[in-house]
């Protein structure tokens, strides 16, 4: 028997997985790793603006309030442009979203995209105090930045925690992203 050997490792399943884990083990409630968690919870976030934003209109069509103000119904073609114009900013995104998040990375797309969320937050909410001629116009300017933005920061928030977590966690890591998104 050879006494040079101090240890024997069995390696099964996927090789380069366990070495990873066996040059790096897991420790999950280091200083490093709380800052992780607490990154992580922010780009989980990321997805969570998409239902805010639909069960949020739901409730301002049925508002009279609301409806005489914008000057819509609960049908007719314009209540469907300006509850649309979220859809379209989202749709807009499409293909600026793969090119953001691959040149700059995941971190500086959720930058992007929640400035623009921001932004049409705050577009939206100060058409109270515009001239009430250009206030339709305003609020589907700020529902379209809210989509825009919303596509890109939700694109990029589940990748990020997914490629920053830790080999022995990325597969529940992703599994919660997914659920998350999906519930939401």
């Amino acid at each position: 028997m050879n006494k040079d050997v101090v240890q024997v490792k069995t390696i099964t399943g996927d090789e380069a997985f366990q070495q990873a884990l066996l040059k790096e083990p897991p420790k999950p409630f280091s200083w490093r790793a709380l800052v992780l968690y607490l990154c992580a919870l922010v780009a989980f976030c990321c997805s969570t603006c998409n239902g805010f934003d639909g069960s949020m209109f739901n409730s301002l069509l049925a508002m009279n309030q609301f409806k005489t103000y914008f000057s819509v119904a609960n049908d007719g073609a314009w209540t469907g442009i300006i509850a649309s114009m979220y859809q379209i900013g989202s749709v807009v995104a499409i293909p600026f979203i793969g090119p953001a998040i691959d040149t700059w990375g995941r971190k500086v797309g959720i930058y992007i995209g929640s400035t623009s969320v921001v932004l049409g937050t705050i577009i939206q909410s100060t058409t109270l105090h515009s001239s009430h001629s250009h206030v339709t116009g305003q609020f589907m300017g700020g529902r379209f930045l809210l989509g825009w933005g919303v596509a890109i920061m939700a694109s990029a928030g589940p990748m990020y925690v997914v490629e920053t977590s830790h080999p022995a966690y990325r597969g529940v890591v992703t599994a919660v992203s997914l659920f998350r998104i999906l519930i939401i």
